[in-house]
Protein backbone atom coordinates (compact mmCIF):
# COMPACT_ATOMS: atom_id res chain seq x y z
CA UNK A 1 0.00 0.00 0.00
CA UNK A 2 3.06 2.43 0.81
CA UNK A 3 3.99 1.87 -2.98
CA UNK A 4 0.15 3.63 -4.31
CA UNK A 5 0.55 6.17 -1.67
CA UNK A 6 3.86 7.02 -2.77
CA UNK A 7 1.98 7.36 -6.09
CA UNK A 8 -0.54 8.79 -4.98
CA UNK A 9 1.20 11.46 -3.05
CA UNK A 10 3.09 13.35 -6.30
CA UNK A 11 -0.60 14.72 -7.92
CA UNK A 12 -2.50 15.65 -4.12
CA UNK A 13 0.57 17.90 -3.51
CA UNK A 14 0.27 19.47 -6.95
CA UNK A 15 -3.62 20.02 -6.37
CA UNK A 16 -3.58 21.04 -3.05
CA UNK A 17 -0.34 23.90 -3.91
CA UNK A 18 -2.13 25.09 -6.87
CA UNK A 19 -5.16 25.38 -5.09
CA UNK A 20 -3.15 27.33 -2.30
CA UNK A 21 -1.87 29.42 -5.03
CA UNK A 22 -4.52 30.69 -7.00
CA UNK A 23 -6.26 31.25 -3.21
CA UNK A 24 -3.07 33.29 -2.12
CA UNK A 25 -2.89 35.65 -6.03
CA UNK A 26 -6.48 36.69 -5.23
CA UNK A 27 -6.00 38.85 -2.96
CA UNK A 28 -3.90 41.55 -3.55
CA UNK A 29 -3.37 42.92 -0.29
CA UNK A 30 -1.56 39.42 0.89
CA UNK A 31 0.89 39.74 -1.83
CA UNK A 32 1.71 43.13 -2.77
CA UNK A 33 4.59 42.94 0.01
CA UNK A 34 7.03 40.38 -1.68
CA UNK A 35 8.07 38.84 1.66
CA UNK A 36 4.61 38.50 2.95
CA UNK A 37 2.99 36.83 -0.07
CA UNK A 38 6.41 34.52 -0.22
CA UNK A 39 6.19 33.18 3.35
CA UNK A 40 2.53 32.67 2.40
CA UNK A 41 3.09 30.19 -0.67
CA UNK A 42 6.25 28.61 1.36
CA UNK A 43 4.39 28.04 4.79
CA UNK A 44 1.29 26.96 2.32
CA UNK A 45 3.87 24.62 0.31
CA UNK A 46 4.59 23.05 3.39
CA UNK A 47 1.76 22.62 4.76
CA UNK A 48 0.36 20.84 1.41
CA UNK A 49 2.83 18.17 2.32
CA UNK A 50 1.92 17.70 5.35
CA UNK A 51 -2.15 17.69 4.37
CA UNK A 52 -1.19 14.99 1.46
CA UNK A 53 0.05 12.36 3.33
CA UNK A 54 -2.97 11.36 5.23
CA UNK A 55 -5.11 11.84 1.75
CA UNK A 56 -2.31 10.23 -0.21
CA UNK A 57 -3.06 7.13 2.24
CA UNK A 58 -6.65 6.72 2.14
CA UNK A 59 -6.80 7.46 -1.63
CA UNK A 60 -4.69 4.51 -1.88
CA UNK A 61 -6.69 2.27 0.67
CA UNK A 62 -9.63 2.95 -1.40
CA UNK A 63 -8.04 2.20 -4.16
CA UNK A 64 -6.88 -1.23 -3.52
CA UNK A 65 -10.33 -1.68 -1.60
CA UNK A 66 -11.53 -1.55 -4.81
CA UNK A 67 -9.24 -3.53 -6.59
CA UNK A 68 -9.87 -6.76 -4.41
CA UNK A 69 -13.13 -6.14 -3.94
CA UNK A 70 -13.01 -6.26 -8.07
CA UNK A 71 -10.65 -9.81 -7.32
CA UNK A 72 -13.21 -11.24 -5.15
CA UNK A 73 -16.07 -10.61 -7.78
CA UNK A 74 -13.94 -12.25 -10.40
CA UNK A 75 -13.28 -15.68 -7.77
CA UNK A 76 -16.40 -15.58 -7.02
CA UNK A 77 -18.07 -15.85 -10.71
CA UNK A 78 -15.39 -18.17 -11.68
CA UNK A 79 -16.18 -20.98 -9.04
CA UNK A 80 -19.89 -21.05 -9.31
Amino acid sequence: MLKVAALAFIPIVAVLLGTLAILVTSFPSLTRDFTTGASLIYGGAALCVLLAIPLAWLVARRMLLRREKRLLDAAAGRGA
